[in-house]
């Protein structure tokens, strides 16, 4: 029988071609060394046109080695003009359809440009695809890369950690919470073929859109994918405000703009938003209590908010504990404690952040590390 195929897909607007070229050559380095895996892999990068003027002979070096490189055209446009990332993914569809790859026994694995993978994520993929029990998996990501210990990349463990929560909530019928990322997931291409990334206009969160539309279509039909995924941290506060007020516009996105999304879901994703804009006034309250020593304000709210603290503490503490292994740079508790406020902080502002201001499609944030920062990860 024919082995499977696994395309590796990394899909970005190619700004940061350091990046992608370290998530590339990672998929080379462990494929070479990985023997036995029991599919058959090409990697694909599919980057806008000015992403690929930044570094061409970056990118024709990846060529060379075997990585086909995608530009989407300026001038192509999808059926309900969708723009951003989930146009470059339309693309990346038609182009894979055209020279037949895809089908029941064609695998796509998406990567962000700073999706590394180690000798586990490819593990797990095989393990996926030998299983076939369902078409979609996402697994757990790691923020080890680039990791200096600043409170912007404080603040990523506890995503690591909240991938539990997420990975629950997704293999559930309906996905009773919210939650679900666009890289470190595997899809067999007939689904994602025949759910499609176009949307009317630009979607923020092209990947909360698909999922719900691959629910709407095929039921329960993710799985856990084994394996980490390695990625990096916003560099900057400013940078971390600029992505979370992205992931507030896609589910405000989805809420209004997704007839796919049932009733129960809605109202999921809607208590989703409603409990991270509740954050600001709870912290503004928690400050004017201890300003102003009105303690019964403070006893009010206590059976509330010691488990929300309880909670936040715990996702830094277990996210620090999934990184330990794989941070070269320890820092020690009382940086974790103050990185992690200033962080919480930001994400505390975040979505008031995106009540009066807008992403765009040229809104990227930096993922190339500086190259006059040399000091190790």
């Amino acid at each position: 029988m024919t082995l499977p195929t696994v395309l590796f897909q990394i899909t970005a607007i190619g700004k940061n071609p350091r990046a992608l070229d370290t998530s590339a050559r990672s998929v080379l380095y462990w494929l070479r060394r990985t023997p036995r895996l029991g599919f058959r892999a090409e990697i694909w990068a599919v980057v806008e046109p000015e992403g690929y003027a930044t570094a061409p002979e970056l990118y024709e070096r990846l060529a060379a080695d075997g990585v086909r490189i995608v530009v989407v055209p300026a001038s192509y446009a999808t059926p309900l003009g969708t723009s951003g990332k989930a146009r470059a993914l339309e693309y990346a569809v038609e182009r894979r359809v055209a020279l037949r790859r895809s089908g029941p026994r064609t695998w796509v694995y998406h990567q962000d440009e700073e999706t590394v993978v180690g000798q586990d994520t490819l593990l797990g993929i095989a393990d996926f695809v030998a299983a076939d029990a369902r078409p979609v998996g996402a697994g757990i990501i790691l923020y080890p890369v680039d990791w200096t210990g600043s409170a912007s990349h404080i603040q990523e463990l506890t995503r690591s950690y909240d991938d539990l929560r997420v990975l629950d909530s997704m293999t559930l019928p309906g996905n009773p919470t919210a939650g679900f990322h666009g890289s470190h997931i595997l899809v067999r291409s007939n689904v994602e073929d025949a759910v499609g990334w176009d949307t009317v206009g630009y979607s923020p969160a092209e990947d909360l859109t698909f999922e719900i539309r691959v629910r709407a279509r095929f039921g329960s039909a993710f799985g856990v994918l084994k394996g980490f995924a390695y990625e990096k941290g916003a560099f900057s506060l400013r940078d971390q405000l600029r992505q979370r007020r992205r992931w507030m516009h896609g589910v405000l996105f989805a809420l209004r703009r997704a007839p796919e999304l049932s009733v129960r879901r809605r109202i999921a994703l809607g208590y989703s938003a409603l409990s991270w804009y509740a954050a600001l006034p709870s912290v503004l309250v928690l400050a004017a209590s201890v300003t102003l020593r009105y303690g019964p304000i403070l006893l009010g709210t206590s059976v509330f908010t010691g488990f929300i603290w309880v909670s936040m503490a715990t996702g830094y503490l277990e996210g620090y504990r999934l990184h330990a292994e794989y941070v070269r740079r320890r820092i020690s508790y009382s940086r974790l404690v103050g990185g992690a406020l200033l962080g919480a902080l930001v994400d505390v502002l975040a979505p008031w952040f995106a009540l009066v201001t807008r992403p765009s499609r040229g809104d990227f944030i930096p993922k190339d590390r500086p190259l006059e920062d040399s000091r190790p990860s």
